[in-house]
């Protein structure tokens, strides 16, 4: 009998500390830069970041900052409006390569009003008072693209520049 009593307080002691593992929006990307040293490429990295208006922190081969997209959603009480969704963004870079990684992609609302959280949550942290149902699933919904834009220009910024047109030899 106190063989099943322990395995039954195991069970269940083990199904109360079980963390539920939410889906997390994440981008991770490892993109290669045929004949680009890993300087140039933390050069054009700051500068992509400076232009972006992230803050760039660099430490040895690790640049991070905190990245902004904006967001159009419908608010309860003043019809259109946009907010921000913020995320954070490391790059490791090495000669010939860098790591891409966006996490922690969170809503806040435009002078700090509104702000749904964790793009991870169901429903936003705001309320449905700030934030409908409809427009929180049109925040998470619209928030891939978002970031699937940023990477793109992004990598075109990394990118070695364009080659030369071939000379034309006609007069």
């Amino acid at each position: 009998m106190k063989i099943y009593f322990i395995l039954f307080v195991a069970f269940f002691t083990t199904q109360l500390f079980a963390q539920d593992n939410p889906s997390k929006l994440t981008f991770s990307e490892v993109v290669e830069v045929t004949g680009a040293n890993a300087k140039t490429l933390t050069d054009r990295a700051t500068t992509f970041m400076k232009l972006k208006k992230i803050e760039p922190k660099v430490v040895a081969n690790t640049i991070s900052g905190i990245g902004t997209l904006t967001v159009a959603y419908t608010s309860v009480k003043k019809g259109a409006e946009s907010g921000f969704i913020k995320f954070g963004l490391k790059m490791m870079i090495k000669d010939g390569k860098y790591k891409i990684d966006l996490t922690d992609f969170r809503h806040e609302g435009m002078q700090g009003k509104s702000a749904g959280g964790p793009l991870d949550l169901e429903k936003p942290e705001c309320g449905p008072a700030q934030i409908t149902d409809a427009s929180w699933a049109k925040i998470k919904a619209d928030a891939p693209d978002l970031m699937k834009t940023f990477v793109q220009e992004l990598k075109s910024k990394m990118d070695n520049p364009t080659k030369a047109a071939p000379v034309n030899t006609d007069f």
